[in-house]
């Protein structure tokens, strides 16, 4: 084959770039070989100082353009100036391996190789976005800007390796935009101590206590909205904003705790995988409910008690043990009350999800 075909794929690991740096930024990628002319049985190794995998000098020059845009008109775009960044130059050294399409058993969309391209909170580019406003970041061309490349089972290039002779325009990509904000998330507002014990035979008690300075407000069921690190395609597989009810709810499940086999320490309940749909009806409304919000106090222990009765009907005559299972929550650093709701709703002021979750966990196991 003259040419190399990779299907691509990219997007935000988080939607913001977070000035602050708390939450780490990069660009990731999607590659998969799947063109019909690709019969080659060998990997493809890629040098990818100088491509768009090169985020940054993709950026300093013209690989990738940043464009501020209105949300309420997408036509409306204006090209933002990167010209601060020229002196940026290629990250000498980085190469990635593509494995090919020959008898790969699954499917193309479930073959990608993923790769992160992380950008400093320090470079130039912050300076260039403005607080408050959302980007798109997309490519200029079809081009990858890959210059050298190898049917290869080695990991890097040697140095005596020369540039590929084959034609690099036929490198393709299959194009996306992806939106940023440039913001300042506040990080977990405070350290919760959370613990569990028996109560009786088969209940549990959970005693949550806030031990930060000011009172916080979290959403203990229905749709999260909080920030959650995505792949090329989707949040990633362990991303934890689903709507499974949380432990602290007044009517409390227990989706939240996991039953463990004390010999082999394998999970037996609780860690099942209910499956995600990341499409949303628009018609819906999405805006947490008040009835849904419980408000921790500083020192202020909140108890819930549960049967858990249904969690061990069925296991067999053997040792287990039960701990809670880490799980996100959307909060705001206030009391939310009746007076700061909408038709008993939390309003859309207030409900930004470009917030990272606060995560209750406990140490604690009952045997």
């Amino acid at each position: 084959m003259s040419d190399l075909r990779i299907h691509t794929k990219f997007n935000s690991h988080y939607q913001v770039f977070d000035a602050s740096g708390k939450l780490p930024f990069s660009l990731v990628f999607g590659l998969c070989r799947r063109s019909p002319a690709d019969t080659d049985p060998r990997p493809v190794l890629l040098d990818i100082a100088g491509s768009i995998l090169d985020v940054p000098y993709a950026l300093a020059h013209g690989l990738l353009t940043i464009h501020e845009y209105n949300p309420k008109n997408a036509e409306q775009s204006i090209a933002v100036d990167l010209s601060c960044l020229k002196e940026i130059t290629a990250a000498e050294g980085k190469y990635l391996s593509l494995p090919s399409p020959v008898n790969r058993t699954k499917l193309w969309r479930d073959a990608f190789t993923e790769y992160h391209s992380p950008i400093d909170v320090n470079s130039p580019l912050t300076s260039v976005l403005e607080e408050g406003k959302r980007y798109r970041i997309k490519m200029t061309g079809t081009d990858l800007g890959i210059r050298r490349w190898a049917y290869s089972s080695r990991q890097e290039f040697a140095d005596d390796d020369h540039p590929s002779t084959h034609d690099s325009k036929a490198v393709r990509i299959v194009l996306t935009t992806i939106s940023l904000c440039k913001s300042s998330p506040s990080p977990n507002p405070t350290i919760t101590d959370t613990d569990l014990e028996p109560s009786r035979d088969t209940a549990l008690e959970i005693s949550v206590t806030n031990t930060g300075p000011a009172s916080v407000t979290v959403q203990t069921r229905g749709k999260q909205r909080f920030l959650v690190p995505w792949g090329p395609f989707q949040p990633e597989p362990d991303a934890d904003d689903d709507s499974r009810v949380r432990v602290i709810a007044s009517e409390s499940g227990t989706a939240s705790l996991q039953v463990i086999n004390s010999a082999t320490g394998d999970v037996v309940r609780g860690n099942e995988d209910r499956g995600k749909c990341w499409l949303t009806d628009s018609h819906i409304d999405s805006r947490p409910k008040l009835e849904n919000l419980v408000v921790l106090r500083p020192g202020d222990p909140l108890v819930r008690q549960f049967d858990i009765r249904a969690l061990l009907d069925g296991l067999t005559d053997r040792k287990y043990f039960i701990r809670l299972r880490l799980r996100g929550y959307r909060w705001w650093d206030s009391e939310i009350g009746e007076e700061d709701c909408e038709d008993g709703r939390v309003p859309e002021r207030l409900g930004n999800g470009l917030v990272p979750p606060l995560m209750l966990e406990s140490h604690d196991e009952v045997r």
